[in-house]
């Protein structure tokens, strides 16, 4: 469990509260997959990466109920400066997900068990959204 004493930028991911409630506190994803990264362009500039991140591989040798970890989770990073994104395969796994400040960026690490190391620097970061698989279409 990350807490905003141990990284600080957490205070500044747009939506982490939608974590907070269903999860109890901010997840380190240890052991989540990204099962979907999407990049996107805009006119205005501010390129975007949206990772989707499958959590249930991360609870499920703990005491964790299924109900509580079997959803997909949305990500987004806006106003992308910096990234580099490596080796994504059939399987993602992550060994963590944090932030640091970087002046008025923010800076996610992903650290990966496979070799795939992500790293963004960027002005946003956004939760967009938490879906039960039971609700997704």
């Amino acid at each position: 469990m990350l807490t905003d004493e141990d990284y600080p930028a957490m205070n500044r991911v747009v939506n982490s509260e939608i974590l907070h409630q269903h999860f109890g506190y901010w997840p380190v994803f240890h052991g989540a997959e990204i099962v979907k990264v999407i990049f996107e362009t805009h006119v205005t500039g501010r390129y975007s990466v949206t990772f989707v991140i499958d959590p249930y591989k991360a609870w499920a040798t703990r005491n964790v109920h299924q109900d509580a970890t079997d959803c997909l989770i949305e990500i987004q990073f806006t106003g992308i400066q910096e990234m580099s994104f490596a080796r994504f395969r059939a399987q993602n796994v992550i060994e963590e997900l944090w932030f640091e400040e970087q002046g008025s960026l923010i800076k996610a690490h992903f650290d990966s068990y496979d070799e795939m190391p992500t790293e963004l620097l960027a002005e946003e970061v956004i939760v967009l959204s938490l879906v039960p698989k039971s609700k997704r279409k």
